[in-house]
């Protein structure tokens, strides 16, 4: 964990996601960040920070991916095991490892929130009925916290490569990629709900003005 606590592998980046993230789990629990994102204009809002944090990631995303030899970042794969970890962290090399660890904790830090805060102002201001509303912000929930987990520890995985011994890092081995699953089924099944949501609402609007 000595990772977490070295100021070489921060950057603005870092500082400004741990704000970002801050206000999103505001937005997330408070009465009154719930009423901001009710607002449909909140939709337009979350999107224009959104776009940016898109764009810039995925630069850092493919030049990571360069590094490696053509194997995307550990965290853009679905269902990744610890053979894949191993395989990626070697490609990457000591300066590459380095350098993912560094974005890990710095301008990956951008995407969640972003991505998160756009998820809950769709669902806050277009679904209506209360028992998908509450799915909804449950699965926000996980989506958020497990990929902020894994953005933190997967450094002290890379920056230990090819050491995986001890309870600490046997454990982050099987948990970290349990994390970033949870990070894409979370996401998928919210946009899921959302849409049969929308479907339904759809048809009682259509039957009401039959």
């Amino acid at each position: 964990m000595d990772v977490l606590f070295n100021v070489e592998y921060y950057s603005t980046f870092s500082v400004i996601g741990l704000f970002w993230s801050l206000l999103t789990y505001w937005l997330m629990f408070s009465k009154r960040g719930q009423g901001l994102l009710s607002n449909p204009w909140s939709i337009v809002v979350t999107a224009c920070a959104m776009i940016p944090s898109i764009w810039y990631v995925t630069e850092q995303v493919g030049m990571l991916t360069k590094l490696s030899g053509g194997i995307p970042p550990l965290d853009v794969q679905f269902g990744y095991g610890k053979s894949e970890i191993y395989t990626f962290a070697d490609a990457l090399g000591a300066e590459g490892r380095m350098t993912y660890a560094v974005f890990q904790l710095g301008a990956d830090a951008l995407a969640p929130p972003a991505f998160v805060c756009f998820l809950m102002s769709v669902f806050r201001s277009t679904v209506k009925r209360q028992i998908p509303l509450r799915i909804c912000a449950i699965l926000a929930f996980i989506y958020f916290t497990s990929v902020l987990l894994a953005n933190t520890l997967m450094p002290v995985i890379i920056m230990h490569y090819p050491e995986d011994s001890g309870p600490l890092l046997t454990a982050l081995y099987s948990s970290v990629p349990v994390m970033d699953w949870l990070k894409y089924s979370a996401h998928a099944l919210t946009w899921i709900v959302i849409f049969l949501t929308w479907i339904v609402q759809g048809a009682g609007w259509l039957k009401s003005r039959a």
